[in-house]
């Protein structure tokens, strides 16, 4: 399996198979990591099913991408590397995750999720160090259409690993450039995010003006429920920080959303 390192941070390679995320055997063993450090004497990782597949590798690739920092790189006993980019949790190969550090990989995980097949790149915003970058400089200038917004834990037990929301921004720019998108967009975030897989573990909750809130420096905090749960908040359950939101080229949105055709 190669494996390319990300030579631009915050910008990702959008093409994480969910049906090899979503596979119970998988949900397993990711959910197992987070619970010690990643790795021991000389980087090598501790021993998980993850590397027995293909498709555990790249849930393995994806999540050292989104936990570990550039500068750092874990091996698998068999040769395997892995590169860490966005640097969401670096100090995982010393410890266990704490509770936030769970949250940051988890949505940068479902932000990776791309059940067309189409590798695009995504510009990810959020308020973790991490994130911060220049977006009025190059190569940030082309990520011009907001996309959506993700959130939770998969390293938790239970059906409903995340939530997703959408910019009213995308609506706008793919009812421009396609007369054939679903009325209801939630099966175009579904699709995006499950594939074909029907056991996906993300709930949508519709925009994100009505589930979430947004400080000065745009940074989301958002619900579990839509348009109550902002007023509500606590007495309806979790609010999550630790979200991460996208931002697309304009050329990528009808690949990362094939369920819309062209004019």
């Amino acid at each position: 399996m190669p494996i390319r390192r990300r030579p631009v941070v915050p910008i990702g390679a959008n093409g994480l198979d969910p049906a090899h995320f979503w596979a119970t055997e998988n949900r397993t063993a990711f959910r197992a990591l987070g619970g010690a450090p990643l790795a021991g004497a000389g980087a090598v990782l501790v021993a998980t099913p993850l590397l027995a597949t293909d498709g555990g590798k790249s849930v393995l690739d994806y999540t050292v991408r989104c936990a570990l920092s550039e500068d750092q790189v874990v091996y698998g006993p068999n040769g395997d590397v892995f590169y860490g980019a966005f640097g969401f949790a670096p100090e995982w190969t010393d410890r266990a995750l704490n509770i936030s550090e769970q949250r940051w990989i988890s949505a940068c995980i479902f932000q990776h999720l791309n059940g067309s097949g189409e590798h695009v790149d995504i510009l990810l915003r959020g308020g973790h160090p991490a994130l911060e970058c220049p977006h009025d400089e190059e190569p940030f200038l082309d990520f011009i259409v907001r996309d959506a917004t993700m959130y939770g834990n998969a390293f938790l037990p239970g059906p409903i690993a995340g939530f997703a929301c959408i910019d009213p921004d995308l609506t706008g720019e793919l009812s421009r450039i396609s007369l054939s998108c679903p009325l209801d967009l939630r099966l175009l975030e579904l699709d995006r995010l499950c594939g074909h897989v029907p056991t996906c573990g993300i709930a949508f909750v519709g925009l994100c003006d009505l589930a979430c809130t947004e400080d000065a420096a745009g940074s989301k905090t958002c619900h579990t429920l839509p348009l109550l749960g902002p007023i509500l908040g606590s007495l309806l359950g979790p609010s999550f920080s630790e979200t991460i939101q996208t931002e697309l080229r304009d050329v990528d949105l009808l690949p990362l959303y094939p369920g819309c055709g062209l004019l």
